[in-house]
């Protein structure tokens, strides 16, 4: 009896190892001023399963509290706010009107106001809302 409560307990020590050695760390201390960011993809709340971006979109933040993004034509730039540890307050952007953008970049463009909480991971970084998710990787 005493074997068995042994060896459950040594089972449970190395299940529980592994799941947390195979969890990468996220980190709320990033500095999105250090990198450009292309967007990899989108989800939507309520979506299962995320959208691919088709085209390369890199959204940039200043030391300012500014941002700009390219689209497929245009370039959007407008302010953001770090309101606390991994918390961040996107405003709605402004954009030159030269021609059609994607359905994709459209939806980008909508959603990313919406963020309000950020974290890295590796080489990405996490924008999330309560409206969906937009993963982006160093570029």
């Amino acid at each position: 009896m005493k074997l068995i409560k042994k060896s459950s307990f040594i089972l449970w020590l190395i299940l529980t190892g592994i799941i947390f050695t195979s969890c990468a760390k996220k980190d709320i201390h990033i500095d999105l001023t250090s990198h450009e960011w292309e967007v990899v993809k989108i989800r939507y709340d309520g979506e299962s399963s995320y959208t691919k971006a088709e085209a390369s979109y890199i959204l940039t933040f200043t030391n300012e509290n500014t941002y700009a993004i390219n689209l497929d034509v245009n370039q959007c730039f407008g302010s953001y706010e770090i309101t606390g540890s991994g918390n961040i307050d996107i405003g709605q952007g402004g954009c030159t009107m030269i021609c059609c953008d994607s359905k994709f970049a459209m939806q980008m463009l909508k959603l990313l106001p919406e963020m309000t909480s950020y974290y890295g991971q590796g080489d990405e970084l996490t924008l999330e809302g309560e409206d969906g998710n937009i993963i982006l990787k160093e570029k």
